[in-house]
């Protein structure tokens, strides 16, 4: 080819043809500059792609830490279940003697002091957002999601995490300077002493309410709304990544699996709870609530309220239709029948 252009170059020049000599040579620039021109093309598009599949990679990541994230979130809530009942048997003051010193029952002795903490994981995140001016546009709906789980969940999760840590920490500190028992509680050999305190002491009381507060009223919802952004998250990814393949998880619970759990359940005479759906999500109101608040499914019969501590376990019949409801509040079990 290279031979064949000098070929006419010299033509072109022997033939004393400048001006046909100037248009071809402008023509053979043009030629070059195309060349160039597709050359970088393709080369744009191989990067691109290349930067595609590195952000996919970096997404399936960003999945796989979210779901460790869901799983010790989902864990948590039903660690809270099992503390909110002792809390609520410590603060009701009907426990005896007899109730502490039962071997099944050893958990009343570190009801403010044994601490569970959410520790998420967000290496991928990072590793995201430092590429994040070279994230295809298709992706960057993402984003706003996973700031959420990451920038403003996490941070509550993270202080509270803190919260609980410092205070039982803080107990400790004053149980081993103030009473010769403290030993006890980590030997196994516990006298009338410290169970003594734990009934009749009102700084006791206090100690578990500022827990109940720290705990219950917000570690738990913090932790619960992670859950939910994440799984949010981890779906929306699924969508964009792999749209194609199907989500078998135990925490993605599809809507066709609870579907006719919405209507009308009596709880007493005047007093029902209302279920349906609005747009896509299930919401629950109490007879004289003026707002339906949110349930959230971990199982297609366990639901969850942010705000609330108590799980709402729902009963279904041979054929599979939703009957009832049966839920632990208070140190009481409180039950619904579903009557339309």
């Amino acid at each position: 080819m290279i031979n064949v252009l000098r070929k006419i170059r010299h033509n072109l020049l022997s033939k004393n043809s400048f001006l046909k000599y100037l248009l071809y040579l402008t023509g053979e620039i043009v030629l070059v500059i195309v060349g160039i021109l597709i050359a970088l093309n393709i080369n744009n598009r191989n990067e691109e792609r290349k930067n595609e599949e590195k952000v996919k990679a970096t997404l399936l990541q960003i999945q796989q830490e979210l779901e460790i994230d869901i799983n010790k979130a989902t864990e948590l809530i039903e660690y809270y279940r099992v503390k909110d009942s002792l809390i609520s048997l410590v603060l009701g003051e009907k426990l005896t003697l007899a109730d502490y010193q039962a071997p099944v029952n050893s958990g009343l002795f570190s009801v403010i002091t044994n601490v569970v903490d959410l520790v998420t994981t967000n290496n991928a995140y990072n590793s995201l957002m430092r590429n994040i001016d070279n994230i295809p546009v298709r992706f960057t709906p993402l984003i706003a999601d996973l700031n959420q789980v990451y920038i403003d969940d996490k941070t509550q999760v993270d202080y509270y995490n803190n919260s609980i840590s410092e205070l039982a920490n803080k107990v400790l500190d004053k149980w081993s300077a103030e009473y010769e028992w403290y030993s006890q509680l980590f030997t196994g050999i516990t006298s009338d002493a410290p169970i003594q305190y734990f009934l009749n002491s009102p700084f006791y009381k206090n100690e578990v309410v500022t827990y109940n507060v720290i705990s219950m009223q917000n570690h738990l919802q913090f932790i619960k709304e992670y859950r939910n952004d994440a799984i949010k998250s981890y779906l929306k990814i699924a969508a964009l990544v792999n749209p194609t393949e199907p989500i078998e998880k135990s925490f993605v619970v599809p809507r066709y699996m609870y579907q006719n759990i919405t209507g009308t359940y009596e709880i007493r005479e005047g007093l029902n709870l209302e279920l349906a759906f609005d747009e896509g999500h299930l919401m629950a109101r109490q007879t004289g609530q003026a707002e339906p608040f949110e349930l959230f499914p971990l199982t297609h019969l366990r639901f969850y309220a942010v705000n609330g501590k108590a799980i709402i376990n729902f009963k279904k019949d041979t054929n599979r239709a939703y009957t009832g409801f049966s839920v632990y509040q208070n140190n009481a079990y409180l039950t619904g029948k579903k009557i339309q």
